[in-house]
Formats: C-alpha cells, structure tokens, sequence
C-alpha cells in the first residue's frame, strides 16, 4: 500500500494544495478532517493513494515511512541550481517556518525534528551568504533553524517569492506587510 498524507491546519490551503496535486500529477485526493494531538484544531489530511506519485517522490529523496526525526536535505536540492534551493526553501517555510514581526524584532524560524536536516541547511544558507542562522533545540524533539537578522531575513524574502508561483497566500502577506 502506497500512501502520501500532506497536512494543513487552514481550510483556504486545502484547495490550493488539491490544486497543485491535480496539476503536477493529474490526480484528485481526498481530504479527511482530523483532530489529532494537542492542537485544538482541525488539521485536514490530503490523501494521495498512488504508488506512481510514491516512488517519484522517494526518487526525489523524500524517504519512505515516518520521518519527522531523521529527514535529511535530499540529493537533488544539494545538486540544484540555486533559484532552485529558494523555491525549496520557499516549501519549507510554508509548511514548517514562521516569521514573526513584533516591534522593531523579526524572527525567521523553521522547525523540525531532525537536528542533521537543520543544521544541513545552515550549511546551505551559509554558503550563499547568510551567516547568522543558528540550529537549537526548541522543545522536547523540537529543533529550530532561526535568525533574528533583519537585513538576511529580508534577503530571504526577496529570494523565495522572486518568480514564486506557488506560495501560502498568508504567509506571503505577512512579509509583504513589512516588505513590500
């Protein structure tokens, strides 16, 4: 059995999420809305049953299985070109990061529970220039990537959203806010 769950917790990304899947693999999912964990919230479940949509993502280097705690950067984002990497990024902030905006401080922050996947991506943002990302623990088997730079955390915003055409719509809003 070959299954690919994609999460949200806002009922306006479902669409765009069943969109997306419609248009880059020609397949209609399901969605089931879950109260799972501590959240008082609905989280809704996007339901992919396609061993073909499996093994392209897993070729990809999307591991099979459960991987909050041992997820790592795949090959192919190492090998991209960057505007590629900033697109990645870009997916990896609407799914786990937050900016947060309070007075005159920012915050960049991506979590995970996978320390090596953080800190692989430090690595990364360091080599194109951003030097002061730092990897800690948040919680119990929580890990965050953050930086509290204006100046990166702005640069970071340039370089995800230049040519995006697929983006959470809040997200975006909430830079462009400060940004734009």
């Amino acid at each position: 059995s070959y299954r690919v769950m994609i999460y949200t917790s806002e009922k306006e990304e479902v669409e765009l999420l069943l969109n997306l899947v419609l248009k880059i693999f020609n397949y209609k999912s399901s969605v089931r809305p879950r109260k799972t964990g501590f959240s008082n919230r609905v989280n809704y479940e996007i339901y992919i049953s396609s061993k073909k949509i499996a093994i392209f993502l897993n070729s990809l280097g999307i591991p099979f299985g459960a991987k909050s705690y041992n997820i790592t950067v795949p090959k192919i984002i190492y090998d991209c070109q960057e505007d590629h990497f900033w697109h990645y990024f870009r997916g990896l902030f609407d799914g786990d990061g937050s900016i947060i905006f309070q007075g005159y401080n920012s915050l960049l922050k991506i979590a995970s529970g996978s320390e090596k996947f953080l800190n692989q991506l430090k690595d990364m943002l360091s080599s194109s220039g951003f030097k002061t990302f730092k990897v800690s623990k948040q919680d119990k088997n929580v890990w965050a990537l953050r930086t509290n730079t204006k100046s990166e955390i702005k640069k970071i915003h340039e370089l995800i959203y230049k040519n995006a055409l697929f983006y959470y719509p809040r997200k975006k809003l909430k830079w462009d806010k400060h940004y734009v």
